[in-house]
């Protein structure tokens, strides 16, 4: 059974099993000894994500692809910053209402500022005009650099650079200018690097938001610039939502750790979620849930099949 003073959290997303967070924030729990636990769940769609926290009685939830914009018309408030970027990655639950944040500008700039490089002055592209890229261009124009935002439909980018300022452009024109640039941040699907590493320079800073792509995306492409792996952003965003969770300050060290526990995927333990059982679904051994109240169990089958090759052999 759930304990009532414990807390409870989860990361979305479709897929999730790939997802580090668990690792990260039960680290620090650990350490810090706060009552709580995080687990990962899978769901079909925004809505869903909102009616699963509320219907597991989730403290907090961080969200990723592709729901950081889907979850929006469910939110009751939104903060300032997960407003102007129209994407949520950390909902915090007060007795039912829900109030959407994004740490992801976070992210960016402190994955930089740890490596050394202060983006203020610093000519930057951003690729991708999803929720971490327009997050990537916030917190980049916050911290004083000069941000070009670049789609594959530039109609998306514009509409975010009518809002804050930045210049915005098709992926194909980006590529044109590839030399202009300082600092590149990657926002795009693990394994699309949509330039030739030859019309980069070298002395270029590329941050690749996505940790599951090769640290190599650059290596693998013969790129020679340096590389600013997934990973770094993913701990400075978990800093932000971990102030939110427990008004606490995150220490990095201590989440690096969970870089270090791997799951194994022939031992794993994998949960459903009905409209039969909810919160007693939550616990320390859990890795993933599975949305499946309104599928059947071949199609739970499916999913959870899916979630292991992605996780382990994609």
């Amino acid at each position: 059974m759930v304990e009532k003073s414990r807390k409870y959290y989860a990361v979305f997303g479709k897929p999730i099993l790939h997802s580090l967070s668990p690792q990260l924030y039960n680290a620090l729990f650990r350490e810090e000894r706060v009552n709580a636990c995080y687990t990962r769940i899978h769901a079909s769609t925004g809505k869903a994500v909102c009616e699963i926290i509320k219907a597991l009685g989730l403290s907090g939830a961080n969200i990723t692809t592709p729901f950081k914009e889907e979850v929006i018309p469910c939110m009751d408030r939104l903060s300032p910053g997960a407003s102007e970027i129209s994407a949520v990655n950390t909902v915090i639950n007060d007795n039912g209402k829900l109030t959407g944040h994004n740490t992801d500008p976070d992210g960016i700039t402190g994955s930089l500022m740890e490596a050394g490089v202060d983006p203020s002055g610093r000519r930057c592209l951003v690729m991708g005009a999803g929720g971490a890229g327009k997050a990537a261009a916030k917190g980049l124009m916050d911290a004083g650099a000069e941000v070009l935002l670049a789609n594959r439909n530039p109609a998306r980018a514009l509409e975010f650079a009518a809002k804050t300022g930045c210049r915005c452009a098709g992926l194909d024109k980006a590529a044109e200018k590839l030399k202009e640039f300082e600092i590149i941040v990657l926002t795009l699907p693990p394994g699309v690097f949509p330039f030739d590493p030859e019309q980069v320079s070298s002395d270029v800073v590329i941050v690749d938001a996505n940790y599951r792509s090769p640290a190599g995306r650059g290596e693998s492409h013969n790129f020679s610039g340096r590389i600013i792996s997934g990973d770094r952003w993913l701990l400075h965003q978990a800093v932000g939502a971990y102030r939110l969770y427990t008004g606490k300050e995150a220490d990095i060290s201590v989440m690096e750790k969970g870089f270090n526990e791997k799951l194994d995927p022939d031992n794993l333990t994998i949960k459903t979620i009905t409209r039969q059982s909810v919160p007693e679904l939550i616990d320390h051994a859990v890795d993933m849930l599975v949305d499946g109240r309104n599928i059947d169990h071949k199609l739970i089958k499916e999913i959870i099949d899916e979630e292991k090759n992605k996780a382990f052999r994609g």
